[in-house]
């Protein structure tokens, strides 16, 4: 991404983004999932809660990578509409 795209795609992420989920639905599952976390926390011996660790920094990376993507397919859309 250029720096601009950079900018604005932070701007989004940052202001635009978080108006967008559905709060009520977004609050559960994040409750839910952090419920489940913490469980399986409990189980893991600390091998596989460092394999735990691992599998979620490379979760975040890819969610992080599939945001950059949405959001770049959003802003190439609006550029065709706009030359429309």
């Amino acid at each position: 991404m250029t720096d601009f795209m950079e900018l604005l795609y932070h701007y989004a992420r940052t202001n635009r983004f978080p108006g967008c989920l559905p709060p009520c639905a977004y609050k559960e599952v994040t409750q839910i999932e952090e419920r489940t976390l913490s469980a399986l926390r409990e189980g893991l011996s600390a091998p596989h809660a460092a394999a735990l660790e691992r599998y979620q920094d490379a979760s975040e990376e890819r969610r992080t990578l599939e945001l950059e993507a949405m959001f770049l397919a959003a802003f190439s859309v609006a550029r065709e509409l706009c030359r429309a």
